[in-house]
């Protein structure tokens, strides 16, 4: 069968918090607890290791359901095997004073995470979820997309932001690099 990617929707809120919860989190268990919820929560490191699974999963689930999380959930039939956080940057509460994007103006796109089902590692999925959301921002009048990719061979599978390939295949631009992040900028207009 197929991978269909589909838009996350409000009703698919219990699917998402599912898929992460019932993820293989043994490479960084640390990151069982987010529900992709970091770059949603101003606060301090202290205050967010604080926090609870079960307050990033409901969480998750409010903005979810009233529209602030966006993202893209790849399905292999009715399993959740692929996940990309793909958003208006405007969305991240965390990244809202950061310097790297005070100087892009109109509207931006930002992939900060992807988590891939184990089983679908390195068989391009991850490619896939983030060609599909530079479409998805295309369709929506985005004037650009961004993401922070970096490189870590020693843990390949804790690369959550992707690796610079991935975005370079696609024709995006690495426009900076900081401590082994690179930041890379597509224009759609």
């Amino acid at each position: 069968m197929p991978i269909e990617i589909k838009q996350l929707t409000p009703d698919m809120a219990e699917t998402f918090t599912s898929y992460v919860e019932q993820m293989d989190f043994s490479h960084a268990p640390h990151w069982q607890f987010c529900n992709c919820q970091y770059y949603h929560v101003n606060c301090s490191t202290e205050q967010w290791r604080a926090r609870s699974a079960s307050q990033n999963q409901l969480l998750a689930q409010e903005n979810i359901r009233n529209g602030l999380m966006q993202g893209l959930l790849a399905f292999d039939g009715d399993k959740p095997v692929g996940w990309v956080n793909a958003n208006d940057l405007q969305n991240y509460d965390l990244l809202k004073d950061d310097q790297d994007f005070q100087n892009y103006e109109g509207k931006t796109g930002l992939i900060v995470c992807l988590l891939i089902h184990p089983e679908y590692r390195r068989q391009k999925l991850a490619s896939k979820l983030i060609e599909s959301a530079v479409n998805n921002f295309r369709e929506k009048g985005f004037d650009r997309v961004i993401g922070k990719p970096f490189t870590w061979s020693a843990h390949p599978e804790r690369q959550y932001h992707g690796v610079p390939v991935m975005y370079e295949d696609l024709g995006f631009v690495k426009v900076a690099e900081k401590n082994g992040e690179f930041t890379y900028v597509l224009e759609l207009k």
